[in-house]
């Protein structure tokens, strides 16, 4: 019988987040990008949400941490942060390197990724997703109040 720390929501997605993200950045390691960093960039193709602010709500890390993550990225040319149209906000876009760099990844992503899904069928896998996005959503909201 499953003790109740075993079932614990926070403990199982940790683990299974330190394993994945360490085959990822197997995949990744020839790059020299971390998995963080390539989240980041992935995240930046083809999406609204690439005000500093958007980024860092979509990716549900802090601010800070982003700003850091975006530095060294912009250290490397993958990235250049732009002052928004109005205000004082910034926006994040994705250098020519960048652009290449993700084309240049994208088989090695979706070799960690394949090797990922064969532990488990698609279905499971959408399943365990929608959970995911909506725990986290959930969460998220209540952060706010």
């Amino acid at each position: 019988m499953e003790s109740e720390i075993e079932k614990c929501l926070l403990r199982n997605t940790r683990a299974a987040a330190r394993v994945m993200t360490r085959r990822f950045a197997e995949h990744m390691r020839e790059f020299n990008v971390s998995t963080e960093q390539f989240s980041l960039l992935a995240s930046l193709v083809g999406t609204d949400h690439n005000s500093v602010s958007a980024l860092a709500e979509f990716l549900a890390i802090e601010r800070t941490t982003l700003t850091r993550n975006l530095a060294l990225l912009e250290k490397k040319q993958l990235v250049k942060l732009v002052p928004a149209r109005k205000g004082n906000a910034r926006t994040v876009e994705l250098t020519p390197a960048g652009r290449q760099l993700m084309v240049d990844m994208t088989p090695a992503w979706r070799q960690a990724q394949s090797m990922a899904f064969k532990q488990v069928s698609k279905d499971e896998v959408d399943q365990a997703l929608d959970v995911l996005r909506r725990i986290t959503a959930e969460l998220t909201r209540s952060e706010k109040f």
